[in-house]
């Protein structure tokens, strides 16, 4: 569900409550003093209203596509509240009060001058439904203060709802900050424990070949194929650590094809078929782009380094408001009863708890494993 569906729903929600509530507000006998007599046009009213919640409902729920905008529908909702506040009793009914639930849902939604133009349009139309008592007594005291309070709202509202946006966006700056310090300590480990001992190695080997070459020949050659070797290694370990180090792109586009890019060299690598299924995604979190392609990385590397396998699926596919990730192998497999977690589970368990998200894994011995993974969006 879309944050327009949830916003249209709670605007729903609230109609369908005023529905209810006016019902019980005819019978209250304050209400009852108001009328000599039940206006004629009172329950063709209700009758309209209720359909205009029936037929506004189904719009959310079915969200067509030219309802991507859906602003204007605010225009319908104010246009009946007025309405029923001329039919039910003018400056002293107490319907003016639902022209409250049109501003705060614009409110969370839009920005303050948008919000106040909406507020400044529920006035007006407030104004006009109110017109025929303009000679009542305190008649534009009310309308002064009911718009006065519609104003000050639907400020107070916008300006909750965008002082909560930006620190949203300071979290995630800092989530983002956080993740790219995690990952530069990552590569340094890696740095250190891979590239830097094979290229130890690789001196060490050359040394030797050096003080070979007089009294052994042909030792030094292939101490000199065991350092070409080495050193070809450390080339690769080299070029992958380079890749990690490209920034990310919050695109799912450029996400989908950096993934696409690391799955190739992998393959390649290590000479693993791995197939990459990957629906459309929509625009990610800050920052789960870069736990998503490292918890992969960390996925494959385990099933080919742990599990022995030899062919790899991934899976990449949207459902509802969650994304669900499969990697699935043809390795050796383990038994989940005995098997402790490793410092690689470890990690990506980490990484999908960040993001309030749930990590399974489904193994048997020569059975293959299957490590899924569930991101709320």
């Amino acid at each position: 569900m879309t944050e327009r569906q949830r916003r249209q729903l709670v605007i729903v929600a609230c109609w369908w409550a005023g529905i209810v509530f006016a019902l019980l507000w005819f019978q209250f006998p304050y209400v009852r003093g108001l009328f000599q007599q039940p206006p004629p046009s009172l329950y063709p009213l209700y009758a309209l209203a209720v359909v205009y919640v029936i037929l506004r409902t189904v719009l959310v729920l079915r969200a067509p596509k030219w309802l991507e905008r859906d602003h204007w529908l605010l225009v319908p909702d104010m246009l009946l509240l007025a309405i029923g506040v001329y039919f039910t009793g003018g400056i002293q009914s107490d319907l003016y009060l639902a022209f409250f639930v049109p501003i705060v849902a614009c409110g969370l939604a839009y920005r303050v001058r948008f919000t106040l133009l909406v507020a400044f349009g529920a006035a007006m139309l407030h104004l006009f439904a109110t017109w025929h008592d303009r000679f009542e007594p305190h008649f534009w005291e009310y309308v002064a203060t009911r718009t006065f309070f519609f104003a000050i709202v639907g400020w107070l509202v916008s300006f909750i709802a965008r002082s909560e946006e930006w620190r949203r966006q300071r979290e995630a700056i800092l989530q983002q900050e956080l993740a790219v310090a995690q990952e530069r300590a990552r590569i340094a480990r890696e740095l250190h424990d891979s590239a830097g001992n094979a290229l130890v190695a690789a001196i060490q080997h050359a040394q030797l070949c050096q003080h070979l070459l007089t009294n052994a020949p042909e030792e030094a050659k292939q101490q000199l194929s065991e350092h070409i070797s080495t050193l070809r290694q450390a080339l690769d370990e080299m070029r992958e650590l380079v890749f990690h180090l490209r920034p990310i792109s919050l695109s799912p586009t450029e996400f989908a094809l950096a993934l696409r890019q690391y799955i190739a060299r992998f393959s390649q690598r290590t000479g693993v078929q791995v197939s990459l299924h990957i629906d459309e995604l929509p625009k990610l979190p800050p920052a789960m782009p870069i736990a998503l392609l490292r918890l992969i990385q960390e996925a494959l590397t385990n099933a080919v380094k742990h599990g022995e396998a030899t062919v790899v699926e991934v899976m990449l596919k949207r459902q509802g408001r969650e994304l669900v990730g499969e990697i699935r192998d043809n390795g050796v497999g383990f038994d989940l009863t005995q098997a402790q977690m490793g410092m690689g589970l470890q990690t990506m368990q980490e990484r999908v708890s960040a993001f309030g998200g749930t990590l399974t894994i489904q193994s048997e011995p020569q059975k293959g494993t299957t490590v899924k993974f569930v991101l709320p969006l």
